[in-house]
Parts: structure tokens; C-alpha cells; sequence
């Protein structure tokens, strides 16, 4: 079981002199608030529950690169088609329905940070 705790640092929230701009009005006296560590402990738990629920699912991987991705592309007619490009020059064309490369190819000597697709190119062909 994962114990966690919040704890506060006198730097965050008291001024040094008094021209020093507030950074946060929070009042830390357990005797006027003597819940308060376990509401802030509540709130934060609630929030990292809700990243949780509203996080998407994990659906295909569309592996092949030998680096890293850098952009993507969607074709502006076909829906099951979409370009990659990456910091290795190399460019692919996916057909996500069967999630397979149909066309590969090193177009750059360096990164691929864009891409723009016409629609002249089919995403049924098979390379």
C-alpha cells in the first residue's frame, strides 16, 4: 500500500520583504483550519482519479520507425490513411483499417517536421 503525503515549504508561500509580490494566500494555521491537509489530500486525489477516467484507451501502435515521430498527417479524402514522418528523414504512409505501412521511404537527410498530403495519392495501393 502507497502512503503519500503533502507537505508545504515556507519559501512558496511567506514573503522575504515586504515589497515581494504575494504568491499564494493560503492560511497554513492547523488551529483555524484543522481539516484542511485532508481536504487538500481529497481534492488531489480526486483530480488525479479524474486523469484516470478521462484518459483515452491505448488502441494500435503503428510501429516501424527506427526514430523518432515527429509529425503526422491525415490524408484529406480517406480516412484510413495517415503519414508519419520522423527525426530520421524517413516517411511512411499507413492504412490504419489493417494498421500496416504501404509505403516507405527516406525523403529527407534530416528531421521531417511537416507534412502535407494531396490527395492524388492513394492509400489503397500496396507500395
Amino acid at each position: 500500500m502507497k502512503v503519500k503525503t503533502l507537505s508545504r515549504d515556507k519559501e512558496a508561500y511567506v514573503r522575504s520583504t515586504k515589497h515581494d509580490i504575494h504568491k499564494v494566500q493560503a492560511n497554513v494555521n492547523p488551529e483555524l483550519h484543522p481539516l484542511e491537509a485532508a481536504r487538500e489530500y481529497k481534492r488531489a486525489l480526486n483530480a488525479t482519479k479524474l486523469e484516470r477516467v478521462f484518459a483515452k484507451p491505448f488502441v494500435a501502435a503503428l510501429d516501424g520507425h527506427s526514430d523518432g515521430v515527429y509529425c503526422l498527417a491525415k490524408h484529406p479524402t480517406r480516412l484510413s490513411c495517415a503519414l508519419s514522418g520522423s527525426a530520421d528523414g524517413e516517411v511512411r504512409m499507413w492504412n490504419l483499417a489493417s494498421q500496416r505501412c504501404i509505403f516507405s521511404s527516406v525523403l529527407h537527410k534530416g528531421f521531417v517536421r511537416g507534412i502535407c498530403v494531396v490527395s492524388a495519392w492513394d492509400c489503397r495501393q500496396t507500395g
